[in-house]
């Protein structure tokens, strides 16, 4: 009788998964939006699972199988997710009727894992006070000052450069340790010094990271496929002793700092500054907010404690962060560029023109260099770091040929295949950087997003970039080195554009004439 009460239970159980399954397989379909068939427990996701495509190239087939359609269905694995085309939707969604999708849609256990409350995933009211505190460290003012301690770690670059132009350089590598000393020493006022010794710790641990191996692919994907899941279970998206060492880092500074009076206009200052305060109060909605004005929760009071978590929480996660950001859009605007001896020179010259007009390398020369702008703004078309952007619904939302998105549902834009959309970027797989003599379309270009969740430190990568590519080109030529092998491929399971081989670059030094 055991055995057949057994049989029974497990049967039945089958059949509840099957049907469970199921369900979600056809949650498109009920809802009359066009999609691709899902494949039972892996949707969409399939060709990523068995290696053939990588997420970006999964998301441009929805795209392209539906020109017609405003928005289609994707299927993540058991999960239903809406995929945005139109672009004008997608810049209502991102700005004008922002109010309706204020959160990324990832929540986590701050108890369990307090620093995975970073600013990227803080919702609602938490979110904003956050981040309204944090803005002002992203003026002009404030990244002129940072950009003054750049000319050092610039310095250092040469020096590698010098040391190694003799053989084929892996320019990844290059711009790998430049990113981590320059955001280290300008924003943090630490010293990594990896371009000296590329094996250092800190190195070691910058690299584990971002590192695409199978531990960290699994947490991000299930982090984005199942966010109730892992915040239920306490599942944190970061390697707890890769965070822990960066932490401490940062705390050694802060204390450094404390001890010796030293104050600076830089991340760490600004932490120190927002842990005198205690909290940050909340009073009303601000009435020069357009975004969020009217759309969020009535005015009320709200204090946010300003605990040591959260600032470690937001210091680690832009150190972090920027390193393998910065570094990749170095590395894919050195390859266009090297590929096109007629943009390089164009280049040059302008950066040689405005470090004559402006008496070096200065802030201000690189604020004039335009050309210069539109070359990195093409590489990011080509080579978004991020191939889409997430939002959960926060309030139901009618679409104009009358669906409904409920509250609660899960949107995303799909970056990568609205940049390569010929309609908005004709020839899309060409490099040109005068596409951006003009401003694009509304919705059409998203590299940091777009509204009030558009990358906060956006304004400082573009410098860091700016700078990395001005110095280099001032310097040196560059071709490709014969062994790269061209196209380009991508690891198919990473989150982003991650080369599978090295992508290796001859150098020589440029003495101008």
């Amino acid at each position: 009788m055991i055995g057949i009460a057994l049989l029974v239970l497990a049967i039945t159980a089958l059949a509840y998964a099957f049907n469970w399954i199921k369900y979600w397989t056809k949650y498109w379909e009920k809802k009359g939006v066009k999609c691709i068939p899902a494949v039972p427990i892996f949707g969409n996701c399939l060709p990523m699972v068995l290696n053939k495509k990588n997420v970006s190239e999964i998301m441009e087939d929805i795209y392209n199988a539906f020109p017609d359609e405003p928005v289609a269905g994707y299927y993540e694995f058991l999960t239903p997710r809406l995929l945005i085309r139109d672009n004008e939707l997608v810049q209502k969604i991102l700005v004008k009727d922002f109010g309706h999708f204020v959160d990324h849609g990832f929540d986590v256990d701050e108890k369990k894992n307090p620093l995975d409350n970073q600013l990227f995933v803080m919702t609602g009211n938490k979110w904003r006070a956050f981040r309204t505190k944090m803005a002002p460290l992203f003026t002009s003012g404030k990244l002129k000052t940072m950009y003054d301690v750049m000319n050092e770690v610039g310095n250092g670059l040469l020096e590698y450069m010098d040391k190694n132009k003799e053989d084929d350089i892996d320019i990844r590598e290059v711009m790998g340790l430049f990113s981590m000393d320059i955001i280290g020493s300008a924003a943090f006022g630490i010293n990594p010094g990896v371009l000296k010794n590329p094996d250092s710790e800190f190195r070691v641990k910058g690299r584990q990271i971002n590192d695409p191996n199978w531990r960290n692919l699994i947490r991000i994907w299930f982090f984005f496929a199942f966010p109730k899941i892992a915040k239920r279970i306490g599942f944190s998206f970061q390697p707890k002793a890769v965070t822990s060492y960066f932490c401490n880092i940062i705390r050694n500074a802060i204390d450094y700092r404390k001890k010796n009076k030293i104050q600076r206009n830089d991340f760490v200052q600004m932490m120190m500054q927002l842990k005198e305060k205690g909290n940050i109060e909340l009073k009303t909605l601000d009435s020069t907010d357009d975004y969020l004005k009217n759309e969020l929760n009535e005015a009320s009071t709200e204090i946010f404690e300003i605990t040591d978590d959260v600032l470690m929480a937001q210091a680690q996660s832009f150190l972090i962060a920027g390193f393998e950001a910065t570094a990749l859009l170095l590395t894919y605007a050195m390859l266009e560029i090297c590929q096109k001896p007629e943009i390089q020179d164009a280049l040059r010259k302008e950066v040689l023109e405005q470090v004559k007009l402006n008496g070096g390398l200065t802030y201000e020369a690189l604020r004039n260099m335009k050309y210069l702008e539109q070359a990195i703004k093409e590489t990011q078309r080509i080579y978004p770091l991020i191939p889409f952007l997430t939002r959960v619904c926060t309030k139901s939302y009618t679409l104009s040929n009358g669906f409904t998105i409920e509250k609660g549902e899960y949107i995303y834009i799909p970056a990568a295949a609205i940049h390569m959309d010929p309609t908005f970027y004709p020839d899309p797989k060409t490099f040109k950087p005068e596409r951006f003599a003009e401003q694009p379309k509304p919705g059409t270009f998203l590299p940091f997003g777009e509204g009030p969740r558009m990358c906060i430190a956006m304004r400082y990568a573009m410098l860091v970039v700016k700078y990395g590519l001005a110095l280099f080109l001032l310097n040196y030529r560059a071709k490709l080195s014969p062994s790269t092998k061209l196209p380009v491929q991508f690891l198919n399971r990473a989150f982003g554009n991650i080369p599978t081989e090295k992508i290796l670059f001859n150098v020589e030094k440029y003495n101008e004439k």
